[in-house]
């Protein structure tokens, strides 16, 4: 096709491809004609049509077809500095780093004066970490265009990468001579100085960048930072008390004097000085959110009431503040967490959730506190908002579960929990908690069958789970089955929980169940005792009392069965026709 193409049509397509074919900044359209004068006509535009689609091939993307087209150009011009430079460019894109800087060396020797081939060199030594022969390249690149400061920041960077911080210092001198004093210069020059120790050589930098601008604030700060480095605490505050003349509500200052005072043993000054930095808008709110949550987990952690304090009157100066900052709102009911206002937290847990959803652990506290709270609607409601936003999180399907339950959505409880126990890596715990309510919700759906086998693999990975021990026991003694394991079961979660009446009325009622009455009269007697006023165990006592033929002390606590809030109207009828009824 390209000998189809006349001399002057290629002629222009050539144009404006070398106009276009560039490798980030570098542009190669040195004279390729010159490059390729040895060729003949035919071999000239074979080869420029080839060149024209190796750089679409490579600006599309198109890497290893580039490759191969710009191959074809070299084997016809085997001394073409421009395709051996984008032979190093897609040789680089490909990673075959060692075939890149032989190109890159190629055409950086064949045009010494070329930036671009020059950088691509650089850019090859830097991949291979041969810094030395980087910074050599780079030498000559400062000597040949010694007014280009990005060269020469450029290996000051890489002198300094090497250790060789006196050179580096030098470029920055010049830099600094040509264009005068610079704060990033200033502070590139103290980094150098630092690696080397020397500490009155940056009061020197400092107090010159100070000279050049004395009302700037900043670079007094830069000046405070540096004696409280090297310990010098009292020069420290006097530079403190300079800035906050010039500007007296500078929140970084009021943080560094907090730290001055609290060295000096003086907490109260200190934190009077931390609760002004508090009190600047100009602080930012994550910063705050981080000296709040020192208070919070210390407090938290050696249940110190003095830290708890502060923390929270820091935080309600946030909040007061930033009041629709996430941080803030988030922060503020972890406080009141502390102090068990689970209400009053689930309102900032919330407003925190809505300005930012991303935050899992902010949704989490939520749920906890709804959970805690026995709000079972909301919890529903938070948790399925919760399962949209953190799909992999297996508390948010816990959370949705665990509320369908409470509020007898019980097929909506299996689904929520079957789906959430995917996600739950190296927690057994957890996961015993999953098939624990879900052997519950199958239970009510009547589905026994699963229901079993879900609470035996809650058994399985925890044999000691006394709920599920407990649960399981009465779900089997209701259906009058497995009676005999039941009684295994429940007999277990009592030598756990030795003291709880639950489960002791759930062992006498498996004995009813198995007509061992003196036993379960004994067990349901201590239940009655432990829990007074809880209807059901009232009333499965007074049945094991009739059956014992105790008919006065059954009828006795069938009443109190009905006054604890017991079933009754069929607690009346077993009154009336002192029977029993199933």
């Amino acid at each position: 096709m390209y000998n189809k193409l006349t001399y002057f049509g290629l002629a222009f397509l050539i144009s404006i491809c070398f106009s276009n074919c560039k490798s980030g900044q570098a542009s190669v359209q040195k004279d390729t004609k010159s490059k390729t004068s040895k060729l003949n006509e035919e071999n000239e535009l074979k080869f420029s049509y080839i060149y024209i689609n190796a750089c679409n091939a490579r600006m599309k993307g198109n890497v290893n077809e580039a490759l191969k087209l710009f191959n074809e150009c070299l084997a016809l011009n085997p001394n073409s500095a421009p395709v051996k430079y984008e032979l190093a460019m897609v040789n680089r894109l490909l990673g075959v780093n060692d075939a890149a800087l032989k190109f890159a060396k190629e055409c950086a020797l064949a045009e010494p004066k070329n930036e671009w081939y020059q950088l691509i060199l650089v850019d090859c030594y830097r991949t291979l970490k041969q810094f030395n022969n980087s910074v050599k390249v780079q030498e000559n690149l400062v000597k040949t265009y010694p007014f280009n400061t990005e060269f020469k920041e450029n290996l000051a960077i890489e002198y300094t990468f090497i250790g060789q911080y006196e050179k580096a210092y030098q470029l920055y001198n010049d830099l600094e001579k040509q264009f005068g004093i610079n704060e990033q210069l200033s502070i590139n020059k103290i980094k150098l100085l630092q690696q080397e120790n020397k500490m009155e050589e940056i009061e020197k930098e400092i107090n010159k960048l100070i000279q050049s601008d004395k009302n700037n604030s900043r670079y007094l700060t830069y000046l405070a930072e540096h004696y409280e480095y090297i310990k010098q605490h009292e020069k420290a505050r006097e530079i403190y008390s300079k800035i906050l003349e010039i500007d007296p509500g500078n929140p970084t200052v009021h943080l560094a004097l907090s730290d001055y005072y609290k060295l000096k043993g003086d907490e109260k000054t200190a934190f009077e000085e931390l609760k002004l930095a508090f009190m600047n808008p100009d602080l930012d709110v994550m910063t705050k959110y981080n000296i709040g949550e020192i208070y919070y987990t210390t407090s938290k952690k050696y249940f110190s009431n003095s830290f708890k304090r502060q923390g929270f009157e820091l935080v309600q100066i946030m909040l007061k503040v930033h009041p629709s900052a996430p941080e803030s709102n988030a922060l503020y009911a972890d406080y009141l967490v502390l102090d068990s206002l689970y209400s009053d937290a689930v309102k900032y847990y919330r407003i925190s959730a809505l300005k930012d959803k991303s935050d899992y652990r902010t949704w989490e506290k939520l749920l906890e506190c709804n959970s805690i709270l026995n709000r079972a609607d909301s919890l529903e409601k938070f948790s399925f908002e919760a399962m949209e936003l953190f799909p992999s999180q297996p508390m948010v399907y816990y959370y949705n579960g665990l509320a369908n339950l409470q509020l007898r959505n019980y097929q909506k409880t299996t689904e929520s929990l079957r789906d959430g126990l995917e996600y739950i890596i190296d927690d057994k715990v957890l996961m015993s908690s999953f098939y624990s309510y879900m052997g519950d919700a199958y239970f009510y759906l009547k589905d026994y069958e699963k229901s079993d086998k879900a609470l035996d693999d809650a058994l399985k990975i925890n044999a000691d789970n006394f709920y599920v021990l407990n649960n399981y026991a009465f779900y089997l003694s209701l259906r009058k089955e497995q009676l005999e394991k039941a009684e295994k079961l429940s007999k277990k979660s009592i030598e756990l929980k030795p003291t709880e009446g639950n489960y002791m009325d759930t062992y006498g009622y498996i004995l009813y169940q198995e007509q061992k009455y003196t036993q379960a009269e004994e067990w349901l007697k201590k239940a009655a005792e432990l829990k007074p006023k809880n209807g059901n165990i009232l009333e499965h006592y007074g049945d094991c009392l009739f059956k014992l033929n105790k008919i006065d002390e059954a009828l006795k606590y069938w009443e109190l069965a009905i006054q604890a809030g017991g079933n009754k109207e069929r607690l009346s009828q077993k009154i009336k026709t002192k029977k029993l009824i199933d």
